[in-house]
């Protein structure tokens, strides 16, 4: 065989087999994705929360850490919340507000605000609802953390 013919027969096995490689992890991902099957059951329970980030177009730094409770319905609870934002901490704080999970264990949360307005967050559902990890998705707001599951 010319080397031509080799090197031609090189190129085109390897590829065909990038291709099925390629097509294999495709199926596996899939696969993957059609195992998961969360829904608002999934969060039941209290869960520590922490977030930090800015608030205000980036002009205000912000944190928080609560304690609520998602009772597995679509509605959340909090008691015992703490707020620093822009130097300014405000304690003993309580919230409510729902929650969505969706099959692909993605959750869209939001909170009521004392004020009569909402905060709206994205997450994702990792390690069987144990953790959610997510960031707000208000305007103005640059903000990321997570709800871990509280066993006392």
């Amino acid at each position: 065989m010319s080397l031509k013919k080799r090197a031609l027969t090189t190129i085109f096995s390897t590829i065909f087999a990038l291709g099925f490689v390629s097509v294999g992890t495709s199926a596996k991902a899939q696969d993957a994705s059609q195992r998961l099957s969360c829904s608002n059951r999934t969060l039941h329970g209290s869960y520590g929360v922490q977030s930090s980030g800015f608030v205000n177009s980036g002009a205000t730094p912000f944190n928080l850490v609560f304690l609520d409770t998602f009772d597995g319905n679509g509605n959340i609870k909090g008691i015992n919340g703490s707020i620093s934002s822009g130097g300014a901490i405000s304690q003993n704080l309580s919230n409510t507000g729902n929650y969505e999970v969706n099959k692909d264990c993605t959750v869209t949360i939001t909170f009521d605000r004392a004020d009569g307005t909402k905060s709206t967050n994205f997450g994702v559902i990792v390690e069987q609802g144990k953790k959610i990890l997510y960031i707000g998705t208000d305007s103005g707001v640059n903000i990321s953390g997570k709800f871990e599951k509280v066993n006392y």
